[in-house]
């Protein structure tokens, strides 16, 4: 070793040299098979295979030295370091060692080190590069996006009469397609004078990556009329493709040909299959083709669990992650974790949330911002809003979705102008607010009642921001002057609006209706929702509620006699709570639940106490002509009621009570909620369809605005 680092370090004008001698022959075979045998090979064995080599001479034997370096730059970084510097001391590398040094930093992500390297081996040692050099350096761009070296090179290879060389082309295509250049990527691909399996993949590939499904699905069809068959990487791009378009037909022809060609499923290729299905909505295939897959790593387990999600199947994604993390060696990564925090707060689920935030922080995830982003979503749509609060405040840096994710959070909760503030402090901070970020003023200052200020933020957002409104911001603005009363004014909004109104729109003038006992403007607020969504419940629950206030009975049978003859049903109000980690469900009226018994007489029990508190039931809302006691007794069977009173049932004295509704809070079950916050001295907070309410000694945040 000492002569390893003499030769290395020392100051003398001449390199050590030693000619290898005839009886050194032996010697320099058992070196170089010692550098055959890679299994060997850590990096105390290549230091001292070094040192022989520079005792023998046979440093300078370039097969060996080549290997050495090659096997160098195998390991980690600091074999890299090692490699780099017996490089640095070689006596006039050929263009193999060169081609070698420069594929090693490309394979460890040192694109620019790699063309730095490039550059001095055209101008220093003047060796010319050959058709090994260019791929490596392609990839390199490719790696780094850097278009413009890319180009650069492909002038070279002109120069240097590479062009035709297959392999160069192929990375070529990679190199343009990944710098999002299609059209140089095509060319390249159109003027190669042959074509295999791999230039049709890398061309497909690059159409399915930079969102150009169709484009890829075309050019397949170009593949096999060519006579080429495609391979699991091919199907890989193009399953890709079917689920951007959500293509479900043509992705099941593509996976009978799978299934009918013998192709493995190996773990990429299922993942694909998965992808593809959840995206078209198919989850009963998506889950047989996981259930099916012989190995399944991370991106797997991630891939179905995100299906879920985006399906509205939270319930199930939460499951399967449990099943991962306790049945199979794979640690949950950033996607996984982030559709699982979805997962929490679509279904209300703060335990398993709060243990995702645990794991990030023993994983030592905590850092990455679209995490602490998902998190700040997720205990916002959980009830505790002072906890997402405290993460925002607490990150170190924050992007546009964090003062989205807190606007919004705050919004939800009733917390308008704490909203508004909190916009008045993005800008300060020099954030740009985008389309998303108006979105959640508007929803502050609906949920606040605040007309002034929302009308200035949406003028702000065309003429100070240049952002301009789309649907949902026009549903935003609709949405307030409605719950303000200002039915007309919201009515003239929607006449002049640029594009078409949805559904949504329509509902939100529907439900102000309801509030405000305009039957008039209903009934066309209805019409337009029924030509939209003839099977939207929610639409004849609704107006069958201002003709019940009006005591329209006639109109009321009407109503539910179309329902029935469209075969259309109400929603059924659905709450659930969750205790000790497990959740429970309460349907209106319902008695499944196992406690059901225990539940109802508590319900009695409470019902008793409110009226000596003086409640009285507001029974206007129930579609019935029937008597008051037996409208009461509707009202009393809500499924918030009763997961409420589960709540005090199982719960201690004084702890808070959550509570999660699929549909929004009836007036009854408002007013009711207040008062059982007063008389069982318990803080209830309510997430129905549109918004928190956090109930406390008889008052609600909402201020009975909602």
């Amino acid at each position: 070793m000492p002569l390893l680092f003499y030769s290395m370090h020392h100051n003398s004008p001449t390199p050590v040299s030693i000619t290898p001698s005839l009886n050194s022959t032996k010697k320099s075979q058992t070196i170089f098979h010692l550098l055959e045998w890679k299994k060997c090979l850590n990096m105390r064995d290549l230091q001292q295979i070094h040192a022989q080599m520079i005792i023998t001479g046979f440093i300078h034997h370039i097969p060996s030295l080549t290997k050495l370096i090659s096997h160098s730059i195998s390991g980690d970084s600091t074999g890299l370091t090692y490699a780099s510097m017996i490089f640095n001391h070689t006596q006039q590398p050929n263009i193999v060692i060169w081609n070698t040094i420069l594929r090693g930093f490309v394979n460890h992500k040192l694109p620019k080190r790699a063309l730095l390297g490039y550059v001095d081996m055209l101008q220093e040692s003047r060796t010319i590069p050959d058709r090994f050099t260019f791929p490596s350096l392609l990839k390199g761009c490719a790696q780094s996006l850097d278009f413009h070296e890319g180009k650069i090179l492909h002038g070279h290879i002109i120069k240097f009469n590479l062009v035709s060389d297959l392999y160069i082309e192929t990375t070529l295509i990679t190199m343009y397609a990944a710098c999002g250049d299609l059209n140089s990527a095509r060319a390249v691909f159109e003027k190669m004078g042959q074509r295999n399996q791999v230039v049709w993949t890398s061309m497909i590939g690059g159409y399915a990556r930079n969102h150009y499904p169709t484009e890829a699905l075309l050019l397949f069809t170009e593949m096999e009329e060519e006579g080429e068959d495609p391979d699991e990487v091919t199907m890989v791009s193009l399953l890709s493709a079917c689920a951007e378009l959500k293509d479900l037909e043509y992705g099941k022809k593509l996976h009978l040909r799978i299934r009918e060609s013998d192709m493995k499923v190996c773990v990429f290729l299922g993942t694909a299959l998965v992808d593809m299905y959840t995206k078209c909505g198919e989850l009963d295939s998506a889950r047989k083709v996981f259930d099916e897959l012989p190995d399944r790593n991370v991106v797997a387990w991630s891939a179905m669990i995100s299906g879920y999600v985006q399906n509205n199947r939270s319930k199930e994604a939460l499951r399967l992650f449990k099943e991962m993390v306790t049945e199979s060696d794979q640690n949950p990564n950033e996607i996984t974790i982030l559709a699982v925090l979805s997962a929490c707060a679509q279904v209300g689920d703060l335990d398993l949330g709060r243990w995702v935030h645990a794991y990030i922080g023993r994983a030592g995830l905590k850092n990455y911002i679209s995490l602490q982003n998902s998190l700040i979503d997720m205990y916002s749509k959980c009830g505790r809003i002072d906890t997402a609060c405290q993460i925002f405040y607490d990150m170190p840096e924050r992007d546009v979705v964090s003062w989205n994710a807190m606007i919004t959070g705050l919004a939800l909760h009733g917390l308008g102008k704490e909203a508004l503030n909190q916009f008045t402090l993005m800008q300060t901070a020099g954030i740009q607010p985008d389309d998303i970020t108006f979105i959640g003023v508007l929803s502050a200052c609906s949920h606040g009642g605040l007309v002034q200020e929302g009308c200035r933020h949406f003028q702000n957002m065309k003429v100070q921001y240049g952002i301009p409104p789309k649907l949902e911001h026009y549903g935003c603005m609709v949405d307030l002057l409605s719950r303000a009363g200002l039915l007309e004014e919201a009515k003239e909004y929607i006449r002049e609006m640029p594009m078409k109104p949805n559904g949504a729109i329509w509902g939100a003038l529907l439900s102000a209706c309801r509030v405000y006992n305009n039957v008039e403007l209903g009934e066309e607020a209805a019409n337009h929702l029924l030509n939209l969504e003839p099977e939207n419940d929610g639409v004849y629950v609704l107006l069958s509620n201002i003709y019940a206030r009006k005591q329209k009975w006639e109109e009321v049978r009407m109503v539910r006699s179309l329902m029935h003859k469209r075969g259309i049903r109400k929603t059924p109000g659905c709450s659930s709570i969750v205790v000790d980690g497990v959740s429970h469900e309460f349907l209106v009226g319902g008695h499944s639940h196992p406690e059901s018994e225990k539940v109802h007489l508590m319900l009695d029990h409470v019902t008793q106490k409110l009226k000596l508190a003086g409640y009285v039931a507001e029974t206007s809302e129930v579609l019935l002509n029937i008597d008051e006691e037996e409208k009461e007794g509707s009202v009393s069977q809500h499924s918030e009621k009763l997961a409420i009173c589960f709540g005090l049932l199982k719960t201690r004295a004084g702890t808070e009570i959550v509570i999660m509704k699929n549909l929004r809070v009836c007036t009854d079950c408002h007013s009711a909620i207040k008062l059982i916050s007063k008389v069982f001295q318990r803080e209830i907070t309510v997430r129905d369809r549109s918004r928190f309410h956090h109930f406390k000694d008889g008052f609600c945040s909402c201020r009975d605005y909602w």
